[in-house]
């Protein structure tokens, strides 16, 4: 486990408004977003993706 990534996906969830909001908006457990978490990293480049265009949604909204 990489504690930098670890920091910095616990530290974007918190940004985008929590583990439950993210969770939902991807379509994905609250647990399972824990466990990416905790690891440092989200498996499926799907997802990935989902989280970086649910980012660009919440900068634009906050312009």
């Amino acid at each position: 486990m990489n504690s930098e990534s670890t920091n910095r996906l616990r530290s974007l969830v918190r940004q985008l408004g929590g583990p439950s909001f993210v969770a939902r908006q991807l379509k994905v457990s609250v647990s399972t977003l824990h466990g990416w978490i905790k690891q440092g990293k989200i498996p499926s480049l799907q997802k990935q993706l989902e989280l970086v265009e649910l980012r660009k949604r919440l900068q634009e909204m906050l312009k």
